[in-house]
């Protein structure tokens, strides 16, 4: 009887580790996903910006 509650604790400790990796997984992910989306953005405006130059420049021209 000791046995199957020794192997039940270990896969219960196995699964809960598991989860613990999962969730970290899961917070760098949303980091980086956020980190290239302001990244994104930033070049986004840079060039809407540019493009706006460039075409007032050429119809004034």
């Amino acid at each position: 009887m000791r046995r199957k509650a020794q192997g039940a604790i270990e896969y219960l400790f196995m699964v809960a580790a598991a989860l613990i990796i999962v969730a970290l997984v899961l917070k760098y992910l949303r980091t980086s996903a956020k980190a290239t989306g302001q990244m994104i953005s930033k070049a986004q405006k840079t060039l809407n910006s540019k493009l706006s130059s460039e075409l007032d420049s050429a119809l004034n021209a």
